[in-house]
């Protein structure tokens, strides 16, 4: 009686630390292989608490109830070892529904069997009670189907262990304690099997129930102790999760095997449904630049224009060795939107004159010389560069003040603008000088045109406050002739400006 009261206390105290300690490692370690370490657990917890009922049960009913309960978990027990094993060294995901079938099919007609054992006995050839003088015993003579169970849990036990033991010692980290936890966790879960089928001693015990918490024991010394589910692989899963960069883990079918929060949103804003197995088809019709840039290798910046503004997203890649016999990459998806418009925003700051807005010194000589350089050979006759200088400038600032002036420069900017067409490259260079690079028009026909825009700046009235300020301006301008660069032309019209200046201002001079 006391035997079996120690045997009864030791299986509750150890389905309560079994669960306590479960239920500890998948709150801390949101990886796929936590959960089904948690369900061995619970898996375990049926099996032994179920068997200390029925060795506490004295009616025949209550111990046929308690086995009942457990082949909740027994079929399951290896099944879930071997689960556990394979998501944790990363064999799971190539052949999950091979794997699943494989793996579970016997366990779920197991329990099947079992609960439906008195009307075909194929899973005990027969059963007894034998009456000790401590308790009722619960008598099993195995049938054709438990021999099944019991090879198909030696192989998935013996499966684990191989898988664990090798995933140890691969890795360069020190990992002695591992493999012996290991070990000696899978050699008493065999002990158990083996000692249920052969049974030792002649005692009537399950001896199974006995070693499988030991077993339990070992996985959560290997868990607490030399990290088994890897503090670092903790770590790393939460900030998988947490990070507001869209990751994608894919394979080298381009096959998606999992993904972040972030990716999901990210996917889910763009319409487009994301799920494990497979790159979602919809993105390579919709949106075919990111689809390119997550099945390309190297790191790249795509630029989509769909919804209501334009999106700049990296996309980089990272190269998984080693990582179940094949190649898997991590494909981090970054929105640089923000980056993008705030550089492009300093590089406008960069080459616009802030009070005219129009392009100033720095953009002017940038432009003009790639358009020189783009532009035809047969081109040069039709291409002008012109300077213009506001008369008498600094005389409004005098009598005016300088935010008169500033108001003059940018009024003058808007007429420029208006004046010309958009594919004119217009510039201040500074103070009260601009100039314009205009192509496509012979001399009749700039000449025209600029002895128009003196007339409009001639009668154009500058408000400022309660005045009306006039202001005129003079021109020079040169064609380019073969050959002739940029600072040549600058300098050229630059000398016809001046003589604009010498002949008394407000004119047109051309060189």
């Amino acid at each position: 009686m006391l035997l079996k009261n120690i045997v009864i206390l030791y299986l509750l105290f150890m389905a309560i630390l079994t669960v306590y300690w479960a239920v500890r490692v998948r709150t801390l370690n949101k990886s796929d292989y936590a959960l089904p370490m948690l369900f061995l657990c619970i898996a375990v917890c049926f099996y032994i608490i179920g068997y200390a009922m029925e060795l506490q049960s004295a009616g025949i009913a209550d111990i046929i109830f308690w086995n009942h309960i457990e082949y909740i978990g027994i079929p399951f027990v290896s099944a879930l070892w071997l689960t556990a094993a394979l998501m944790y060294t990363g064999h799971f995901a190539r052949y999950r529904k091979i794997l699943l079938a494989a793996i579970y099919l016997i366990p779920v007609i197991t329990m099947i069997l079992r609960f439906t054992n008195t009307y075909h006995h194929l899973y005990f050839a027969s059963t007894a009670f034998l009456q000790t003088a401590d308790a009722l015993i619960f008598v099993k003579t195995p049938g054709p189907w438990m021999h099944v169970q019991l090879f198909h849990s030696m192989a998935m036990i013996l499966l684990a262990m191989g898988l664990f033991a090798y995933d140890a010692v691969k890795n360069d980290e020190k990992q002695t304690g591992k493999i012996f936890l290991v070990a000696a966790a899978s050699v008493f879960a065999v002990t158990g099997l083996l000692f249920s089928m052969i049974r030792p001693f002649g005692l009537h015990i399950d001896y199974m129930a006995c070693c499988l918490p030991i077993a339990c024991v070992m996985v959560i010394l290997a868990i607490a102790r030399y990290d088994f589910l890897e503090a670092k692989s903790v770590a790393r899963s939460k900030v998988f999760e947490a990070n507001s960069d869209a990751i994608l883990l894919v394979d080298r079918e381009n096959r998606i095997l999992d993904y972040n929060n972030s990716a999901k949103q990210l996917f889910e804003n763009m319409g487009v449904r994301i799920e494990c197995g497979h790159m979602p088809p919809e993105l390579s019709g919709n949106i075919p630049a990111l689809h390119k840039g997550i099945t390309s290798s190297g790191t790249r910046v795509i630029e989509l224009s769909e919804g209501p503004q334009e999106q700049y997203l990296e996309v980089s890649t990272t190269d998984l060795h080693d990582i179940s016999s094949s190649r898997v990459q991590i494909k981090t998806i970054r929105n640089v939107t923000e980056i993008y418009q705030l550089n492009n925003k300093l590089h406008r700051y960069a080459m616009t004159d802030e009070l005219s807005t129009l392009n100033n010194r720095r953009s002017f000589i940038k432009l003009g010389q790639q358009r020189l350089s783009e532009a035809p050979a047969d081109a040069d006759g039709s291409i002008y560069l012109i300077m213009l200088d506001l008369d008498h400038f600094k005389s409004v600032n005098d009598r005016h003040g300088h935010a008169a002036g500033d108001l003059v420069i940018q009024e003058f900017g808007h007429i420029l603008k208006r004046h010309f067409d958009s594919d004119t490259l217009i510039a201040r260079l500074g103070g009260e000088e601009f100039a314009i690079l205009h192509t496509d028009c012979g001399d009749r026909e700039i000449l025209d045109k600029l002895n128009t825009l003196l007339e409009n700046v001639e009668q154009y009235r500058f408000g400022y406050q309660s005045k009306q300020l006039n202001v005129t301006v003079s021109i020079g301008i040169t064609k380019r002739q073969p050959g002739q660069d940029l600072s040549s032309m600058m300098r050229q019209a630059d000398k016809a400006l001046y003589d604009s200046k010498a002949q008394g201002r407000n004119r047109v001079t051309m060189l």
